[in-house]
């Protein structure tokens, strides 16, 4: 069902948020507060009209944290632990309590960060943009019963949700408005490379490369899918940063010393640069990942969180 993507607990949604961001980029380019780094699952950016409104004092409740003076509840916090062990259990994931305690914690607060990040902005609910929203919700799970069975399902009460979905949906708004930033545009090399187990047998091939050995004669004899494409990419994308590194620093046709990985030992070649290339869909999300991350980073610099 569709709610099961729509009506996840609090830290899996932004779990979803930060590390899966894939955005409809907007046309509005609104100015983000002083301390945004020039900042994607598929949510358009929002567009709802902008209220102004204040967050709601913290009750007398136990908190586990508060943040600028916004306090996370410990009950919210020890249910959605539950729900993260739960979701992980079902996805064959290996997590244990501390861990999972720890990645809540950090999730919850960096929900708030951008909800209030949203309220700094001018953005809030008032209940009847909030009242569309959960009817909107309602009947895209199927309608109201479905809807009741799955909070019974996973262990929300009415009043927790409402509580926590407000909360998400500033959030949701908040982190389109930092993603939406995101240049589509970047300098982009491609590459393709020769990847072997043995460090020997690596440098007696960029030997043979320096004397003039065609290199694609190696690339296409040790991947006989691909011959090593690597395809077009950006900087601040590959997952082993050493090659990165060295192959941004050359020219087409130029390749790289001997580079040892845990997968073994590389020889890349530049084939050809970009200086101004559009990004795939893949490169954008990342790029998008490491805007919100930086933001929220700078965020967390500049607040009070106090751990109860």
């Amino acid at each position: 069902m569709k709610i099961r993507f729509l009506l996840l607990s609090a830290i899996i949604l932004l779990t979803i948020f930060i590390t899966g961001c894939n955005q409809t980029q907007s046309t509005a380019t609104p100015d983000i507060p002083p301390g945004t780094t020039d900042i994607t699952n598929q949510t358009e950016v929002t567009t709802d009209p902008v209220v102004t409104q204040t967050a709601e004092p913290t009750p007398s409740v136990p908190l586990i944290a508060t943040v600028n003076g916004e306090g996370i509840w410990l009950s919210d916090f020890e249910a959605d632990v539950q729900r993260y062990l739960v979701a992980a259990d079902n996805l064959k994931k290996e997590v244990d309590e501390i861990q999972a305690k720890q990645i809540v914690l950090d999730t919850m607060i960096e929900t708030i960060l951008l909800a209030q990040g949203a309220r700094e902005m001018g953005y809030g609910l008032d209940q009847e943009m909030y009242s569309k929203k959960i009817e909107q919700l309602i009947l895209d799970s199927g309608g109201e019963s479905q809807f009741q069975q799955w909070l019974s399902d996973n262990n929300y009460s009415q009043e927790e949700f409402e509580r926590i979905y407000k909360l998400q949906l500033e959030a949701v708004w908040f982190r389109d408005q930092i993603i939406s930033q995101t240049p589509t545009r970047a300098e982009q090399i491609r590459a393709r490379q020769i990847l072997v187990s043995s460090k020997s047998l690596a440098d007696n091939i960029h030997n043979d490369l320096e004397n003039g050995a065609k290199f694609d004669y190696y690339s296409w004899g040790y991947d006989q899918l691909s011959g090593g494409e690597l395809g077009w990419f950006p900087r601040d994308y590959l997952i082993l940063p050493e090659i990165e590194a060295a192959v941004f620093d050359l020219q087409p046709g130029e390749f790289t010393d001997v580079i040892q990985s845990t997968y073994g030992f590389h020889i890349v070649q530049v084939m050809e640069r970009d200086l101004d290339r559009p990004l795939t869909q893949d490169a954008l999300l990342q790029k998008q990942r490491i805007v919100l991350a930086s933001w929220l980073s700078e965020k967390k610099a500049g607040s009070t969180i106090i751990l109860h």
